[in-house]
């Protein structure tokens, strides 16, 4: 296990936009928005393949040393404890992003929808409803918690 500090880490091109918009927006870093995403989706256990739907959106050396210890827990556990699974951060990073894909489909379906304009290929912030964004967000995940 090595926290690389090369890779690109991808998100779904239909949610560039929506990276973007919380990081000008509402302050969240990429790294941030991308670990709430995936652990949203693992909790739900709800991947979804980036396939060659996915752009690189940011450097795995923003993430950090917690988000790292999460992320390798997760794959630890859907591999039943091989510490195989963790050897190689591409992989790890490979199997996250589809959990974040997930969980960003789950913010969008369940959350996103008062705070976003645009169609599904092409959402965005609005910034009219920016502001109350960052507290909404940490309602829903008190309210989401288990």
């Amino acid at each position: 296990m090595s926290m690389s500090t090369d890779l690109r880490v991808k998100v779904s091109k239909e949610y560039s936009n929506l990276y973007t918009d919380w990081k000008n927006l509402v302050c969240l870093e990429m790294h941030e928005l991308f670990f709430l995403c995936t652990c949203i989706g693992y909790n739900a256990q709800k991947n979804i393949p980036l396939k060659k739907n996915g752009e690189p959106k940011f450097w795995s050396g923003t993430i950090t040393p917690e988000e790292w210890s999460c992320f390798y827990a997760m794959i630890l556990k859907e591999n039943h404890m091989n510490p195989e699974s963790v050897m190689h951060d591409k992989k790890v990073i490979s199997n996250i992003e589809e959990y974040a894909n997930g969980g960003m489909q789950i913010l969008i379906d369940e959350f996103l929808v008062d705070f976003t304009i645009g169609d599904h290929d092409n959402l965005r912030i609005d910034n009219s409803s920016s502001k109350g964004l960052a507290k909404s967000i940490l309602n829903y995940i008190s309210e989401n918690a288990q």
